[in-house]
């Protein structure tokens, strides 16, 4: 090669290579500006895809809606398979009443963007508006089931899905959608427990089939409670297990406490241990407390109750061996949200036979929807330390006649050791 032909082919090199540098320089300096100047941004780089959805958003957010609708096709003239485009366009549509063009649209968009939750949301509105709610609960369950780790995303459409099943069709669609056992069924129903305007909706339904599991039962009891919606609480409680009003629930301890609803509870921190033991002659179980000389305060034991207002009567059987503690352990009977007890029993120390006690208390007219029953140790600060061991059986709690006016605890003693 001659030398001016070599220096033609340097010389030419030189030139591709200064305008392909320029040209990546170029393509740099748009894509940094592509987010906060979108009009510079294209002016280095004519197609930059995300100055050209920087400047759509910026338009729609204006209100200029033909200015948008031309950077979103711009968008898809450069990158056809742009499913935010789509969307954009969809909802421009939407928003100008051109119903059929933006159905078609969020389509497209959801199609070629499953996991983009604008798309998916616009599209499930679109079909909503169209009665069409089965269609809509598919299009969410297949984002939900697609949508890779991003929980916040989830979690805000899992959102969205509490707050729509208040309507009463779209609770039973979503009821049958939750029957097919979803992945994200579990979150949803934990949302659900939380909102007693949505969950009874459709955890009703499921419940009413037979199709709730004990786990999400439990967590709607629980749900009821905490919110304070006791009578739906007691409702559904006593529909599944036929609890009677007015009895305490497994007062027998015939079955282990589940602790939750209307069963028994162990609160927490109170260093002791539980066990069950057959009491003879009686075919019952009574639940045992051991204590190890460890400091406790507040609720050991407890017992939610729903109970109409006027007088009643606690009433059950115990037995204790060395049980000691400073003030003893107490009965108390609360109401919900109410740190004052109605009732507080007499302490219970020491040793004693199988003994019988009953508690009269009134449940006032107002302010107490929901009762709790506890088992407490009685003092304040660090608690007290107990030790010994605590029978129980026999726990009911029943409406009397005209009660008197005081609310101790008389104790009628028997020393049957059959219990």
């Amino acid at each position: 090669m001659s030398r001016p032909v070599r220096a033609l082919v340097i010389a030419l090199a030189l030139a591709f290579a200064a305008l392909a540098g320029w040209r990546i320089f170029g393509m740099l300096r748009a894509e940094g500006l592509a987010g906060s100047d979108p009009e510079r941004a294209l002016q280095w780089s004519a197609g930059e895809p995300d100055a050209l959805w920087a400047l759509a958003e910026r338009r729609l957010a204006e209100g200029d809606r033909a200015g948008a609708a031309r950077s979103a096709r711009a968008l898809l003239a450069r990158e056809p398979l742009q499913g935010r485009a789509f969307r954009m366009l969809a909802r421009i549509a939407a928003e100008e009443g051109r119903n059929d063009e933006a159905l078609a649209l969020y389509q497209i968009a959801a199609r070629r963007a499953p996991r983009d939750r604008p798309a998916v949301l616009g599209l499930t509105q679109q079909l909503l508006d169209r009665d069409d709610t089965a269609q809509a609960l598919r299009w969410i369950d297949f984002y939900l089931r697609t949508s890779g780790d991003d929980s916040r995303a989830k979690g805000q459409v899992l959102a969205w899905l509490t707050a729509m099943a208040q309507d009463g069709r779209f609770a039973g669609a979503l009821a049958d959608r939750l029957r097919q056992g979803p992945p994200w069924r579990g979150q949803l129903v934990n949302l659900l427990a939380r909102n007693p305007a949505a969950g009874n909706r459709v955890l009703g339904e499921l419940s009413d089939g037979g199709a709730l599991k004990s786990e999400e039962f439990d967590a709607w009891i629980n749900g009821l409670i905490t919110v304070g919606d006791w009578e739906e609480a007691d409702s559904r409680w006593r529909a599944r297990f036929g609890a009677a009003d007015g009895l305490v629930h497994n007062g027998d301890f015939t079955r282990d406490p589940r602790g939750v609803g209307f069963d028994w509870r162990f609160p927490g921190g109170a260093d002791f241990s539980t066990d069950f033991e057959s009491v003879a002659g009686t075919g019952g179980r009574a639940l045992v407390l051991r204590f190890y000389d460890q400091r406790a305060r507040g609720s050991l034991l407890e017992h939610a109750l729903k109970l109409t207002p006027g007088d009643h009567a606690l009433r059950l059987r115990l037995r204790a061996r060395a049980l000691r503690a400073e003030v003893g352990l107490v009965w108390q009977i609360f109401c919900s949200g109410n740190s004052n007890p109605l009732a507080t029993g007499a302490p219970i120390s020491g040793s004693l036979d199988w003994t019988s006690r009953e508690m009269a208390f009134s449940v006032p007219a107002e302010g107490c929807s929901g009762q709790w029953l506890r088992l407490s140790s009685p003092v304040a600060g660090a608690g007290q330390p107990i030790s010994g061991v605590l029978w129980v059986k026999d726990v009911q709690v029943e409406s009397v006649g005209k009660a008197p006016g005081a609310v101790v605890e008389s104790s009628l003693t028997s020393t049957a050791s059959s219990g």
